[in-house]
C-alpha cells in the first residue's frame, strides 16, 4: 500500500511539472536591418539591432549569425546572454573584413533560446560585396589659387573620372554612405557633396563659432551609423548624410576640442583649456546620452589612440601618448589612469596631435622620429617599427581595424595601408599631387 501511494504521488508530480513547463519560445524582433536586400560590403562595420522577449523571468541565450549563400553555414557569429523577461534593445556590431568571403547573398539570423530550451529565430537576406569586387576611387582634395577646392578623382583600375571643381575651400575630407564631407575652416562649416553628382547638396555650420581658425578641428565618419562626427570650436556634433543633427555636446569656455573618436558607441572628446594648457577627456554614450566622468590628464599629450579591444591586464580603452612620459592608458568608464611604459622608438612626434591612431583595436600606431611605430598593449613593451622614407602627411583609422596614411616623396604623395593583421604597410596608390590637402578612398 505504501509503495502504491508513492507511485501515485510521483505520477501526479510529473503531471503537474509537465503542465508548468515553459513551452513558449521568446519573441524576437529585428529592427536593423529593417528590410531584406540591404547592401553591405567589405570593410563596413555592420550593426544589427534586435529585441528578444521571453515570458519567463529567468531569461536565456541569444545568438546572431551571418550565413553564406546556402543560408545555413555561419560565416561569423556573436553570442550573448540576457537575464529576465526582456533583453531590451541589443545592438551587435560585425566588422566585415573577411577577405575570403565571396560576393553574393548572405542571411542574417538572430536566434534566441530561453532557459527552458525553446527557440525562436528571425532572418534577413543581405547582399554582400567582397573586397576584390569593390571599385576603388582615390579622391584627393586640393586647394586652388582662387580659394576654391577641387576633388581630383582617380579610378584605381585606370578609368578616367571627371574632377569636381569650384567647391568650397576646405582642409579635410571624409566619406560616408554616398556623401563626401568637406571641412571648411573659413566658414566654420561642413559641406556635403553628393557622390553621384559632385554637387554640394547640404551643409552644417557651427552656430557658436569664435576665436581663430581652424574652426573645424576634426572630421571623421560617424561609424555607429551613416554620417559624420565633427569637432569644432564650440564642441562636437554628429550629423547624418543630409546634414541633420543627430547628437550635440558643447564645450565650456575656455575648453576647446582637439579631436573626437569613438570606442564602440562611446563618443570621446579630447579637450584643451586655452587659458592654462590643461588637457582632459570627456565621453558620452551616443545612443543613451549617458555621460562618463571627466578625466583630467597630467600633461599635454602628443597623440592618442582608441584601444577598446585590448586585453593587456590593465583596464582602459584610450591610450594617451607623450614623448617623455610614455603611454598612459585611460578607462573612460571609471576615469582611471594607468601609466604603462615608454613609447617605442625615439625622436619627436612631429604630426602631433594627429599623428597617431588605434590599429586592430588593441594597439597604438604613431609617427615618432623617422619611424612609424606600432605598439601593443599586451605586453606594452612589444611592437614593431617601420622606417619612413619621405614625410608622413596624414593618418586615418579604418572601420576594418587597419590604418591608411599618406607620405610625401619626390614624385608626389603616396597612399599606404597598414592592415590590422599586416606586419608592414603596403602601397595602395602613388602619383597624388603635392598640392593635396587630404585623401580618401571611396568604395562604391
Amino acid at each position: 500500500m505504501r509503495i502504491s501511494t508513492l507511485l501515485i504521488c510521483s505520477a501526479l508530480l510529473l503531471v503537474f511539472s509537465s503542465c508548468n513547463r515553459d513551452t513558449i519560445p521568446p519573441a524576437v524582433t529585428v529592427t536593423e536591418p529593417a528590410y531584406d536586400g540591404k547592401n553591405i560590403q567589405f570593410g563596413d562595420v555592420f550593426f544589427v539591432e534586435f529585441e528578444a522577449v521571453d515570458d519567463a523571468e529567468d531569461g536565456g541565450l541569444w545568438r546572431v549569425e551571418l550565413r553564406g549563400a546556402d543560408g545555413i553555414t555561419p560565416k561569423t557569429a556573436q553570442a550573448g546572454l540576457w537575464a529576465g523577461a526582456s533583453t531590451g534593445n541589443l545592438i551587435v556590431a560585425f566588422a566585415l573584413d573577411a577577405s575570403s568571403w565571396p560576393t553574393g547573398p548572405m542571411t542574417l539570423a538572430v536566434v534566441a533560446d530561453d532557459a527552458a530550451g525553446n527557440r525562436a529565430a528571425v532572418f534577413r537576406d543581405l547582399n554582400y560585396t567582397a573586397a576584390a569586387d569593390l571599385p576603388e576611387v582615390i579622391v584627393a582634395l586640393t586647394s586652388e589659387a582662387d580659394g576654391s577646392g577641387t576633388l581630383v578623382r582617380t579610378d584605381a583600375n585606370g578609368g578616367e573620372l571627371e574632377d569636381w571643381t569650384g567647391l568650397p575651400g576646405s582642409t579635410k575630407l571624409t566619406y560616408s554612405d554616398g556623401v563626401i564631407a568637406l571641412a571648411d575652416d573659413a566658414e566654420a562649416a561642413v559641406h556635403l557633396v553628393d557622390w553621384e553628382t559632385g554637387e554640394v547638396a547640404n551643409a552644417w555650420s557651427d552656430p557658436t563659432v569664435a576665436g581663430v581658425p581652424p574652426h573645424i578641428k576634426a572630421l571623421h565618419p560617424l561609424g555607429v551609423q551613416a554620417g559624420f562626427i565633427v569637432a569644432h570650436s564650440g564642441g562636437v556634433v554628429a550629423i547624418n548624410p543630409t546634414g541633420n543633427l543627430l547628437f550635440e555636446r558643447f564645450s565650456e569656455a575656455p575648453w576647446v576640442p582637439i579631436d573626437v573618436r569613438f570606442d564602440g558607441t562611446i563618443c570621446i572628446v579630447w579637450e584643451r583649456n586655452e587659458a592654462t594648457d590643461n588637457h582632459r577627456l570627456r565621453s558620452w554614450d551616443f545612443q543613451t546620452g549617458g555621460t562618463g566622468p571627466i578625466v583630467a590628464l597630467a600633461n599635454a599629450p602628443e597623440g592618442w589612440a582608441v584601444v577598446g579591444q585590448q586585453d593587456g591586464g590593465t583596464l582602459g580603452n584610450i591610450c594617451m601618448l607623450d614623448e617623455t612620459d610614455g603611454l598612459t592608458l585611460v578607462n573612460t568608464t571609471t576615469g582611471g589612469l594607468s601609466d604603462l611604459c615608454p613609447l617605442l622608438g625615439s625622436g619627436s612626434m612631429d604630426l602631433a596631435p594627429y599623428g597617431s591612431v588605434g590599429i586592430d583595436g588593441s594597439e597604438a600606431l604613431f609617427l615618432r622620429g623617422d619611424n612609424l611605430c606600432r605598439q601593443s598593449m599586451a605586453p606594452v613593451s612589444s611592437g614593431s617599427q617601420w622606417p619612413v622614407e619621405g614625410q608622413v602627411h596624414s593618418m586615418r583609422a579604418l572601420a576594418s581595424g587597419g590604418v591608411e596614411f599618406t607620405r610625401v616623396v619626390s614624385g608626389g604623395l603616396e597612399l599606404w595601408r597598414w592592415d590590422a593583421a599586416g606586419t608592414t604597410p603596403e602601397l595602395v596608390f602613388s602619383g597624388i599631387g603635392l598640392n593635396t590637402l587630404d585623401v580618401v578612398i571611396v568604395n562604391e
